[in-house]
């Protein structure tokens, strides 16, 4: 175990690093907190201590983590499949990645997650075994007053949280540290109420993990070996411009103090207008106040309040800190409905959108990194701790339920790769995202497996092709069942009996009422009757006197007519199938005593 004294020197570097960082994040937490006096002592009066205007920062990150939350689709496919074997391989795969995000509850999380990488301008995925369960879990960790080291090759090369807690709450929960927590073992003085908050610092890098208080002389509260052998971080970050984390709402905190105090000028100047003086002409000997008073004067035009008129461009001014905080915000008015539809086009509202969308895309693209080496974690850490260890797992995946059995050694066998895709709805209408796949696909640019892939829902590609081919070919079937059905008239005036294939299809009818599905129906309908046996069809058995074996019967001879066996009736003398010999043929007179030397040719097709 490393010296506590070194990592104690360690964090206090990275905090000192992120001051200015810390700083930012606790005025945008009181902004959005509306503790006001926090950011700007003295700006509210005491008749008012909150603001009287909307918060617009919490209401634009509210918007844009609800447009952020969804998950994408999840797909462990590492190139084109062309066998089965690999097909479910990928599938069961999926299955697990999926399995990874119901557990973990990532959907319930996801609001508030994105809220914090707007608010933060950083989201911190933390991979953590679930010993108890024996599976892996993705937690979302608050970025407020958390600290990451990076390596040469941007690996997370250690993780730092501090957060503090009431002193009572860390002695239940590490009774043997009691009196060092409270201070019962130092002087009279120096020991602490029970609400009083104490800071913990969590220190993680990849050869331990450490819990300590630095207002305790860094007493280390728990320490354990990272037997992962790696940081299980993961950290979605927002684009910055310099070494600098930046949330997207830390430049427009004193626009909205601005408007505010605008907001406050003017339920100020209104309030002076109503309770001003009473300007009156000098008849006036006496003034009746109350209801419906009555004042005697000969120049009643010249009574009034001598009010403050609001001027002109403090409106302007109001209306300018508005404009200035919804840009600052990146949120079209658009966005919030606030837009008149009588004079905006469709056109119109999309190009008020364009940069909305454009950040919910960029804001998709860096969640989606982070979530992607998050489920690697995830594969690998599994595959670690519970090799051989037999897992049942079930969810949804489209509103389709699935439970599947699976081996983190057997099938995940080192391959931690996944890929998570928005679609290509990301940052896109998804009627326009709709169109323009259908277009790909029309044109045979990308395959219908490629299609069914980018699809922001959650899919499992192979069972929903699965259930597209068996939708197929039962339409073939009933398109084949229709056609047969339709030549039953043909039959009829060629002399063949159609009751056989209507007593079919009213077979179909009878057993689809019944819940069969359709490919069993026309299996039973269709199934051929059972050869009968010699006996049952009325002959003697094979080797009796005078049947079909017998002895004193020429081999394949019928006993019975000494024709030809499978021979028709009426056509023992005729050529083979029928045809009429070459005599017959040239028989035929004409009255004029020649003979007919015509014939016709006629072929049927088995309907």
């Amino acid at each position: 175990m490393a010296d506590i004294q070194q990592i104690a020197r360690r964090v206090e570097a990275l905090r000192r690093d992120a001051q200015e960082r810390d700083a930012r994040h606790q005025t945008v937490y009181d902004a959005r907190a509306q503790k006001m006096n926090n950011i700007a002592p003295g700006s509210l009066p005491d008749a008012w201590p909150r603001p009287i205007v909307a918060n617009a920062l919490d209401t634009a990150a509210r918007q844009l983590a609800e447009n952020l939350a969804p998950l994408p689709s999840i797909n462990c496919a590492t190139g084109v499949m062309t066998s089965e074997r690999s097909k479910r391989y990928v599938a069961k795969k999926t299955k697990i990645a999926y399995a990874y995000v119901a557990d973990s509850k990532l959907r319930r999380h996801m609001p508030t997650g994105c809220d914090w990488y707007l608010t933060y301008g950083a989201l911190p995925f933390v991979v953590e075994p679930d010993f108890e369960a024996g599976k892996p879990r993705i937690r979302l960790d608050n970025p407020m007053k958390s600290y990451v080291e990076y390596d040469l090759a941007g690996n997370v090369r250690s993780y730092t949280k501090v957060w503090r807690e009431k002193a009572r709450q860390l002695a239940a929960k590490f009774p043997e540290h009691a009196a060092a927590i409270t201070g019962g073992d130092q002087p009279y003085g120096r020991q602490v109420s029970g609400d009083t908050e104490l800071e913990l610092v969590k220190f993680c890098d990849k050869d331990e993990y450490v819990l300590y208080m630095p207002e305790r002389s860094n007493l280390v509260l728990m320490t354990t070996p990272n037997a992962f052998g790696k940081v299980p971080i993961a950290i979605a970050e927002k684009p910055r411009w310099d070494d600098q984390q930046r949330g997207q709402f830390d430049d427009i905190i004193w626009p909205m103090l601005a408007r505010n105090r605008m907001a406050m000028l003017g339920l100020q100047a209104t309030q002076q207008t109503v309770r001003a003086p009473l300007a009156i002409p000098t008849d006036v000997q006496k003034i009746s106040m109350g209801d419906d008073a009555v004042i005697r004067t000969n120049s009643p035009e010249k009574i009034r309040r001598v009010g403050t008129d609001i001027p002109q461009v403090a409106w302007q001014q109001e209306a300018m800190l508005a404009q200035e905080v919804m840009r600052g915000t990146r949120t079209p008015a658009s966005a919030t409905g606030d837009v008149d539809a009588s004079i905006i086009t469709g056109r119109g509202v999309d190009a008020l959108n364009g940069g909305y969308d454009i950040q919910i895309a960029t804001g998709q693209l860096m969640i989606g990194d982070a979530l992607e080496r998050a489920l690697e974690l995830a594969f690998e850490m599994d595959e670690k701790f519970w090799p051989d260890t037999k897992k049942v797992i079930s969810g949804t995946i489209q509103g389709t339920p699935f439970e599947e059995t699976y081996t983190p050694a057997k099938d995940i066998r080192g391959n931690y790769s996944v890929s998570v895709s928005y679609g290509f709805a990301s940052g896109m209408n998804p009627n326009q995202a709709l169109v323009f796949l259908l277009q790909l696909r029309g044109d045979q640019l990308v395959s219908r497996d490629f299609v069914q892939r980018q699809l922001p829902q959650e899919i499992d590609v192979t069972q929903m092709q699965a259930e597209v081919d068996k939708e197929q070919v039962t339409d073939a079937l009933k398109q084949g069942i229709f056609a047969m059905l339709s030549s039953a008239g043909i039959m009829a005036q060629q002399g063949m009996d159609p009751t056989m294939v209507l007593a079919q299809a009213a077979s179909i009818i009878e057993m689809r009422e019944k819940g069969i599905p359709m490919h069993e129906a026309v299996l039973r309908a269709f199934q051929p009757e059972p050869p009968a046996s010699p006996t049952s069809a009325g002959g003697a058995p094979p080797g009796t006197p005078g049947s079909e074996g017998d002895p004193g019967v020429p081999f394949g001879m019928n006993p019975t007519t000494g024709a030809p066996g499978g021979i028709a009736p009426g056509q023992a003398e005729m050529g083979p199938g029928g045809k009429p010999d070459l005599m017959s043929m040239l028989a035929g007179l004409t009255a004029g005593g020649r003979p007919t030397m015509s014939t016709s040719v006629k072929r049927s097709v088995p309907a």
